[in-house]
């Protein structure tokens, strides 16, 4: 059965999982018999009827095992084995050596010497042979998976490694975006407030100095630019404040949170007295934050509970639970709740669930109480259901309070 090499790609590309035997033999007729014992399914057998052969052979392709022919003209098999063994590329290919002459202890040991996994005297036993030809087939085949997996693996993690200099590249890039966001945010809202409180001030007087002395309509669109001036700038005051939440470095400290309640409560005395609220408190911690971004925090989410209220009387309660890894806060009200559907949108700067006219405000505090929380490494969320009131829970990491 004539044989011709071929590389493992092409063989590859045929579909066939084939694993190259390479049989070393000056002697046709050993190989054929070779052949004819180890011919199978799984293996393509290459002839080499010498040292010199098997030597470019072993250039060309992979080879699970070798047999080599002890006693050959020209170099023999103990010189192909020790110029195998010395090549990089093929000193790990298995060698069994087959010979029919050299049988004493002496001589099997020299082939042992020369890195032949086993030394086999002929004539062989064809299903002993076979056997051992079977195992080096098959752990080549699961060396070459195994380092198919290893490339896969060496692939996936580049991929994964420049993935993650990309995100940390874009990280960078919005962190620094942010910031300049927050600047610009900053300067323009500052600088907006003096021209706009001109606008403000004139509107107002000419309300005052006007009013009922032109007709209905023209006191109706006085009232609407008052009302648009006074509007606006509430919006830019509340601008200039998230963005001084963002520029502003964490004055970080153990804070007593039932004192940052107190503080929250003395900004709220009047929306207390107006509503008639009660708000209660379990113990509260002491945790280690910036005890005037965390007196926001208290104050929005208390006033949330406070001015979105139903019918009844606003009840609003504190508590904290101690997990593994920080404080977990929850502020409950009886309010009115929020649908879940606009769960994305609640903590975003700007965003109403409500008209103005329902309920003032410009939408900013929820945004402000989530970048505090981020600031101090937590987590803000909420659990609510319309008309049975609003959960909101944040976190703030346990940390030594002697540092």
């Amino acid at each position: 059965m004539p044989l011709v090499a071929q590389s493992v790609s092409s063989c590859r590309e045929i579909g066939a999982s084939l694993e190259n035997v390479l049989l070393v033999d000056d002697s046709l007729q050993s190989l054929l018999a070779l052949e004819a014992i180890l011919e199978g399914p799984d293996r393509r057998l290459i002839r080499a009827t010498s040292g010199e052969e098997a030597l470019k052979r072993l250039l060309e392709q992979p080879f699970a095992v070798i047999l080599l022919d002890v006693q050959m003209t020209g170099i023999d098999g103990y010189q192909t084995a020790k110029l195998i063994r010395e090549r990089e590329k093929t000193r790990e290919i298995p060698i069994i050596f087959l010979t029919g002459h050299n049988r004493d202890d002496a001589q099997i040991a020299k082939g042992y010497a020369y890195g032949a996994v086993d030394y086999i005297l002929k004539p062989v036993i064809p299903e002993t042979l076979r056997s051992k030809v079977a195992i080096f087939i098959e752990l080549s085949r699961r060396r070459g998976a195994l380092m198919q997996k290893n490339l896969e693996l060496q692939a996936a993690e580049n991929t994964l490694r420049e993935r993650t200099r990309e995100l940390a590249e874009r990280v960078e890039d919005l962190a620094r975006s942010n910031a300049e966001l927050e600047r610009f945010a900053y300067v323009a809202s500052h600088d907006l407030r003096e021209p706009l409180r001109m606008v403000t001030s004139y509107t107002k007087l000419l309300a005052r100095r006007y009013k009922g002395k032109l007709d209905r309509d023209a006191d109706e669109f006085i009232k609407f630019a008052v009302d648009g001036a006074v509007r606006m700038e509430h919006l830019i005051e509340d601008l200039l404040l998230y963005s001084r939440v963002g520029m502003r470095d964490l004055f970080v400290k153990p804070v007593q949170c039932e004192v940052v309640l107190t503080r929250a409560l003395d900004q709220l005395q009047r929306a207390l007295q107006e509503s008639g609220a009660l708000v209660t408190h379990d113990p509260l911690p002491t945790v280690k934050g910036d005890d005037t971004q965390l007196v926001q925090v208290f104050q929005n989410l208390i006033g949330n509970g406070i001015k979105f209220r139903g019918k009844m009387t606003p009840c609003v309660h504190l508590s904290a639970k101690e997990k593994t890894e920080d404080w977990e806060f929850a502020i409950q009200d009886n309010g009115i709740g929020i649908d879940p559907q606009y769960a994305d949108r609640i903590f975003v700067i700007f965003q109403r669930l409500h008209s103005h006219a329902e309920y003032p405000g410009s939408g900013i505090g929820l945004a402000i109480c989530k970048k505090v929380i981020e600031n101090h490494d937590g987590r803000i969320w909420f659990e609510s259901q319309p008309g049975k009131g609003t959960t909101f829970y944040f976190t703030i990491p346990k940390t030594d309070l002697s540092d």
